[in-house]
C-alpha cells in the first residue's frame, strides 16, 4: 500500500494545470487531488484496504444509475467491478473551511460479458478534514455522452 500511495503522490506532483485546478489553498488542494488519484488507482487494482482508509464509515455514494450506496456496498461493487482502468481528469477543488468539494470527469475501461466497454462521466466528491486527515464523506457520479 505504501508503494501505491507513493506512486500516486509522484504522479500527482507531475499533473499539469490543465488536468487539475485548485482554488484557494494549492497545498491542501494538491493533497486532495492526490487522494482522488489514489481512489482511481485503488479502484483499478481493487485495493479495498486503501479505499477503506480514504472513505468515511458513513460514506454515501449515488452511482450513475441513481442507486444510493453505503461504504460497504461501494467496496463490494469495486471488488466485483469489470473495470481495468479508472482515470479521473479535469479536477477542480473548492475549499470551504474543513470541507472540500471536488468536481471532475472520469473514464472507466473494462470488459463486460466478453466485450470492451468505456464509460465516461462527471463526479462530485465531498471531503472533510477530520482528526488531521482528509476523508471522503460523499460522492455522486453521472454519465456523460462521448
Amino acid at each position: 500500500m505504501r508503494t501505491l500511495i507513493l506512486a500516486v503522490l509522484l504522479v500527482c506532483a507531475g499533473t499539469s494545470a490543465s488536468y487539475a485546478q485548485v482554488t484557494v489553498d494549492s497545498h491542501v488542494g494538491s493533497k486532495i487531488i492526490a487522494l482522488e488519484n489514489l481512489w482511481s488507482q485503488a479502484s483499478t487494482i481493487k485495493d479495498l484496504k486503501s479505499l477503506d482508509t480514504i472513505l468515511d464509515d458513513a460514506f454515501v455514494y449515488v452511482d450513475p444509475d441513481g442507486r444510493l450506496m453505503t461504504k460497504a456496498e461501494v467496496l463490494a461493487d469495486v471488488k466485483a467491478s469489470p473495470a481495468q482502468q479508472v482515470v479521473t481528469e479535469s479536477m477542480v477543488v473548492h475549499l470551504h473551511g474543513d470541507a472540500a468539494i471536488v468536481t471532475g470527469t472520469y473514464r472507466m475501461k473494462g470488459v463486460e460479458r466478453g466485450k470492451s466497454v468505456v464509460r465516461r462521466g462527471r463526479f462530485v466528491d465531498t471531503w472533510l478534514y477530520r482528526n488531521g486527515l482528509w476523508i471522503s464523506i460523499a460522492s455522486l457520479g453521472t454519465p456523460t455522452e462521448d
